[in-house]
């Protein structure tokens, strides 16, 4: 009975070995091409599946080979692969990486040698070592959950595999720490070695497909965010803000609450690309973006109509609000400082404002602002017209339709 129970938990650790290396090569392969702020948690997680891959082979060849190896060895070689599973998930959830994530292993190392080779005790090597393997896993579980990262369903598989291998080896404290009759190897019929190993061949794969899940969602977020923005500036795009202002007007109306709408255009946008390039006109608009932006409270919203041209909406704003918005960005940019080709470059820009009115929707807000940037350019550019701009607004409106 002893050599087919041996046959078996033997089996059980080679085959997750043969798990493991499958789930490491499969993880580097997938994830080769993913973006470069997501590589480091990827490498340490695979490091980890590989370096269980190694610790499992030599666990499997105990008694083959000498014990250094295959019990101090793959002991410690196991619990760093750990750790560096645990440094993945922090990593990938922007948690400070401590000291402590890789304190387990080094315990696990010294308690593998003392009861080896001081204490030699296979007993007390279990009762001591798995312990601190459970702690690695509450580690990763806790990780997660203290990253949001199990607000998705991927990260709630991944730390249910963390939390359910850390309840197997708890579970294996106390079964072992009751029971009377010794445990002479890591092979001996046990019900609960079988539990154990069993547990640990699923772990990688489970915990592998709930990380790859976790940075397909990673990536996704991502493309959704960056589908949102402009490319050039970074701010919302002609899509996004056409969705946000629509919202922003109809929770004023629906509340009964302000808001104001600016029209932003850069002054002699043409000229800065013709004298100067494109690439310094990009570089401008950029500067424009990142300016307009500071001087901005948190609940305002900032766009990119399309060109040179800009678009603020001001909840809880109304026309003197936005009048005396619109000049404080106006004479944000008029101070900057910029320069193309060694000679300065002064920017300016005109401002249209436009409040909300009843029955107003957003291409209404939209035309009325600007009429009153071209208001702006017609008085003479870098300045801010509005509402009370009504005849130079009336007399702009038909330059603009041409």
């Amino acid at each position: 009975m002893g050599d087919d129970v041996a046959l078996d938990i033997r089996t059980l650790i080679m085959l997750a070995a043969v798990v493991a290396l499958l789930s490491g090569a499969s993880l580097r392969y997938v994830l080769r091409e993913y973006p470069a702020e997501l590589s480091p948690s990827i490498r340490l997680w695979t490091l980890g599946v590989l370096g269980q891959a190694t610790a499992w082979i030599l666990f499997g060849l105990r008694d083959q080979i000498p014990d250094w190896l295959s019990i101090v060895g793959a002991n410690a070689l196991l619990s760093l692969a750990f750790a560096q599973q645990v440094h993945a998930v922090r990593l990938f959830g922007g948690l400070p990486v401590r000291m402590a994530v890789y304190a387990p292993a080094v315990a696990v190392l010294l308690d593998e040698i003392v009861f080896t080779y001081a204490v030699p005790g296979m007993r007390l090597r279990l009762l001591t070592a798995t312990p601190l393997f459970c702690l690695q896993m509450i580690q990763g579980g806790m990780s997660l959950v203290a990253s949001a990262a199990v607000s998705r369903r991927s990260g709630r598989l991944t730390a249910a595999a963390f939390f359910a291998l850390a309840a197997v080896l708890a579970a294996r404290v106390i079964y072992e720490g009751l029971r009377t009759d010794a445990l002479h190897s890591a092979f001996w019929d046990s019900p609960m070695q079988t539990l154990v190993f069993s547990f640990a061949s699923l772990f990688v794969v489970v915990a592998t497909l709930g990380f790859v899940l976790m940075c397909s969602d990673q990536l996704h977020q991502e493309l959704e965010r960056q589908a949102m923005l402009d490319p050039l500036t970074g701010i919302s795009n002609r899509r996004t803000l056409d969705v946000l202002a629509v919202q922003a007007l109809a929770s004023a109306q629906r509340h009964g609450r302000p808001l104001a709408l600016l029209l932003v255009d850069a002054d002699h946008f043409k000229r800065i690309n013709d004298d100067c390039g494109h690439a310094a006109g990009d570089e401008v608009l950029r500067l424009l973006a990142a300016t307009l932006k500071r001087g901005l409270r948190n609940e305002d919203l900032l766009g990119r109509l399309g060109g040179e041209e800009f678009v603020v909406v001001l909840p809880e704003s109304d026309t003197e609000d936005a009048l005396a918005s619109a000049e404080r960005l106006r004479r944000a940019v008029e101070e900057l400082e910029f320069a193309a080709g060694g000679h300065p470059v002064p920017l300016r820009i005109s401002i249209g404002v436009a409040t909300m009115r009843a029955g107003d929707d957003f291409a209404t807000l939209l035309r009325r602002a600007d009429a009153a940037m071209y208001a702006a350019k017609h008085a003479g550019r870098n300045c801010v017209r509005g509402p009370e701009n009504l005849r130079e607004v009336a007399a702009a409106a038909p330059q603009r339709m041409g």
